[in-house]
């Protein structure tokens, strides 16, 4: 289940030195205070939705909106709101999702670096994780390497789901059988995306 909604937090209060309360007419004893309002997912900020003005005196201890106030508390409320910032907390979430996005675009270029590599030079023992005709996913292991072609084993099953795959990467779901990929077959399964990831035993 997905907590979302949305929360206010103070940000800023300060008295208003000059303006005159529309209730009790004193002076000095106008506070003018800002409250931000973000979006939450699992209550971490993500991004904010606006801000919102209160002012209360100090002396009736009547509460004002920021339109209820004369032309010259008006200006004095506008000056005020103008020195309220809103908090990068308030951006948590944002981060977090560009850091994700970030941290799986270098992960993505990682690992197609290294397939490029290890595709270029197979080896004994390498597994191959894979894409289907389907579109499925499943794996191979590399049993001998020549010089213009690897022997392999394949998976018996598949999964849909990359997630999957170690519930299918069994020893004995491996077909016995031997089959054979030329260097050129190997590059065209890599060039046509097929490929996702290759893993080599040390």
């Amino acid at each position: 289940m997905i907590v979302y909604g949305s929360r206010s937090t103070h940000l800023k209060s300060e008295q208003l030195r000059n303006a005159v309360c529309p209730n009790c007419e004193t002076r000095g004893q106008l506070t003018a205070s800002v409250y931000g309002r973000h979006a939450h997912v699992f209550w971490i900020p993500f991004f904010p939705m606006g801000n919102t003005g209160i002012l209360g005196c100090q002396h009736c201890h009547k509460g004002f909106k920021p339109k209820e106030l004369d032309e010259k508390a008006k200006m004095e409320y506008k000056n005020f709101r103008g020195t309220v910032k809103t908090p990068l907390w308030k951006f948590a979430g944002l981060g977090i999702v560009a850091l994700l996005i970030g941290a799986g675009i270098f992960s993505n270029k990682m690992t197609e670096e290294k397939v490029t590599e290890l595709v270029a030079n197979p080896a004994m023992f390498d597994k191959y994780t894979f894409k289907t005709e389907a579109n499925y996913y499943s794996t191979f292991k590399v049993v001998e390497v020549f010089k213009d072609s690897i022997y392999v084993n394949y998976n018996d099953y598949e999964t849909d789901k990359k997630s999957g795959l170690k519930d299918i990467d069994i020893e004995k779901n491996y077909d016995k059988d031997i089959y054979v990929l030329t260097n050129a077959d190997l590059e065209g399964l890599h060039s046509a995306g097929k490929i996702e990831d290759i893993e080599r035993t040390k």
